[in-house]
């Protein structure tokens, strides 16, 4: 795989199919919920989310889960723009999982979330993800997580 290389155009080729993933493997969590990828590139990731009437909590705010789903699902992708990752048969399992509620979107107003790895090692990763109103810009949740490399063959056991 060139992309493992650092091939500039390899890469591009790689992270535009990682933005494309999220509509084309059937049904999940993200398709289920309506997440939209916008961005994908090394160690970044923004995606969307659309207010829905079922998201809502009491106040007819986003629920707290449908933002922290949101944000899991950016990680899991921010996780798999390193190319080492699908080519050695491997996938990220959260272990940690830490989202702070700052404020709340406005009713009504969709949600944008990057992710950024702040640093990758060999059998774990730690990243950010910034959750904030597409319309407003204000930031609704700041979220850190965990993952830990596992290899793929091992789900499920």
């Amino acid at each position: 795989m060139a992309a493992l290389g650092g091939d500039p155009a390899a890469l591009d080729r790689y992270f535009k199919a990682l933005k494309e993933r999220n509509t084309s493997r059937g049904a999940h969590m993200g398709t289920h919920l309506g997440i939209e990828t916008l961005e994908v590139a090394k160690d970044r990731v923004t995606m969307r989310l659309a207010f829905r009437e079922e998201l809502r909590r009491g106040g007819g705010i986003f629920h707290g889960g449908a933002i922290m789903a949101l944000a899991d699902h950016v990680a899991g992708a921010v996780f798999n723009t390193d190319p080492r990752v699908p080519a050695a048969g491997e996938t990220g399992l959260t272990t940690d999982f830490n989202v702070s509620f700052l404020l709340s979107a406005a009713p009504g107003e969709a949600l944008v979330a990057t992710g950024t790895v702040l640093r990758r090692g060999r059998n774990v990763t730690f990243m950010q993800i910034e959750v904030h109103g597409e319309a407003s810009g204000r930031a609704v949740a700041i979220c850190r997580t965990t993952y830990l490399t596992v290899a793929r063959d091992r789900l499920g056991r």
